[in-house]
């Protein structure tokens, strides 16, 4: 019998006989290996869905600024900005307590009634939105079927925000990305239906679309949660939403004032001016949509993993994590701005000749990049200090923020072209940018 000495022997001899070629396909079957499973994991799957999202709404909007007048399409680029400040409220009062609260109780009955109660809030603040949109609707000037679609849109695009969170708040990711591509599936067929046999194009129909897309991605994330029961629909009493007002009133104030820095033109330039004055910049804007949406998708999928982190005092790998992050979203962004620059004489000719060709298009495109830049350097400390439940420190920054804007905005739309105007939104993220980061390193410290 061998003994244990001799055993080794004729493998070591295997391995020195095998040729190079034999090595390095072993090596290759290896990184193929490693490659599937990144491509196969929760991460890449979810930020795969994520990305076909911002790809449907990135292709929807090239669309749209072919298809339809800058007037109508400034109508439909506002009802986004109304959509966010709905689900910038949701966020606030709603998912964002739910993916900070809920993933670290551990008792099941206190973690369903707590479910159950964010899910009569959010319910509460859809029925809101929509009596206000009911109400706008009957003394606007506008037309009745446009304003009702962007009150009913707008109340989705919220509900929808909350389903999402509640896949990312059980540490399930999986599901809200089954939600996303529903939705992407659905608005593709509805929106191809819609341009192929309706004559008349209207943004009310490409906003119903929308709704009809969200309704059936929040049906599929409900059914994959909680399956065929009533669950889903199981309400609770918010008494004890006391507790969680005390924080998420500030989250609530930074969320509106982040937004309000974000958008300030927006507001000020379509109540002032008009949707015609609004339409450049919105244009200008939807080269960057798409990684706007991925900054915030990663925020919300992230935030339980940090306030996990953060309860068992791993301070140290939350800060590399930070770090590594803000640098892979800001070289991300300056490699797009590159090509953009490079690529620009075609993007202008495709997009902006036709019906943007008295506006400083590539002005805009070009601030927009600075103004994403700054963007994406702050989006991962706000997403560890909303973790660390700090929305005091994140509302006031963001007063600070939306107050620069606001002012900015102002004077220069008063004085200049609205083009002037992003060099307000430009300040007021530079300023969130320096603001935050430095915020965060001295509790990291402190903590640690």
């Amino acid at each position: 019998m061998d003994t244990a000495e001799d055993q080794p022997a004729p493998m070591q001899d295997a391995a020195a006989t095998e040729s190079p070629a034999s090595q390095q396909g072993m090596t290759g079957i290896a990184i193929l290996d490693k490659l599937i499973t990144l491509a196969t994991s929760r991460l890449a799957l979810s930020v795969g869905a994520q990305a076909m999202v911002s790809g449907f709404h990135f292709a929807l909007n090239l669309v749209l600024l072919r298809l339809v007048t800058p007037y109508d399409y400034g109508i439909f680029a506002f009802a986004f900005v109304l959509a966010m400040f709905a689900s910038a409220i949701n966020n606030a009062l709603i998912s964002t307590p739910l993916t900070v609260y809920t993933p670290i109780v551990k008792d099941p009955v206190e973690r369903s009634r707590q479910e159950g109660m964010f899910s009569t809030l959010n319910l509460i603040l859809f029925s809101a939105l929509l009596l206000c949109g009911f109400i706008y609707s009957g003394w606007s000037e506008q037309n009745t079927d446009v304003t009702l679609s962007v009150a009913l849109f707008v109340a989705i695009y919220s509900a929808r925000h909350f389903s999402r969170s509640a896949g990312y708040a059980r540490m399930r990711p999986l599901v809200t990305a089954t939600g996303d591509a529903t939705y992407v599936g659905t608005g593709v067929i509805v929106m191809l239906i819609i341009i192929l046999w309706v004559d008349d194009l209207s943004i009310s129909h490409v906003l119903l679309a929308l709704v009809a897309a969200n309704l059936a991605a929040m049906l599929v994330e409900r059914h994959r949660l909680h399956g065929r029961g009533r669950k889903w629909l199981t309400l609770a009493g918010i008494a004890s939403y006391r507790d969680v007002w005390e924080q998420s009133r500030w989250a609530l104030a930074g969320s509106l004032t982040t937004l309000f820095l974000a958008q300030a033109h927006s507001l000020i330039i379509t109540a002032t001016n008009g949707p015609n004055a609004y339409a450049p910049l919105a244009a200008g804007f939807v080269l960057f949509g798409p990684v706007r949406v991925a900054l915030l998708t990663w925020q919300n999928m992230v935030k339980p993993e940090l306030a996990v982190a953060l309860s068992e005092s791993r301070h140290q790998a939350v800060r590399k994590q930070i770090l590594t992050t803000s640098l892979m979203m800001a070289g991300a962004v300056l490699l797009m701005g590159l090509m953009l620059f490079i690529l620009w004489p075609w993007i202008d000719a495709f997009l902006y000749a036709d019906q943007y060709a008295d506006e400083p298009m590539g002005l805009i495109v070009a601030t927009w990049s600075i103004i994403t830049l700054f963007a994406a350097s702050y989006n991962a400390p706000a997403a560890a200090l909303q973790a660390m439940r700090d929305f005091r420190i994140l509302a006031m920054a963001s007063v600070y923020g939306a107050i620069l804007s606001g002012a900015l905005v102002s004077l220069t739309l008063y004085f200049f072209n609205p083009e002037t105007t992003l060099l307000g939104i430009l300040a007021a993220e530079a300023f969130m940018a320096v603001y935050l980061t430095r915020i965060l390193y001295t509790r990291l410290q402190a903590a640690s």
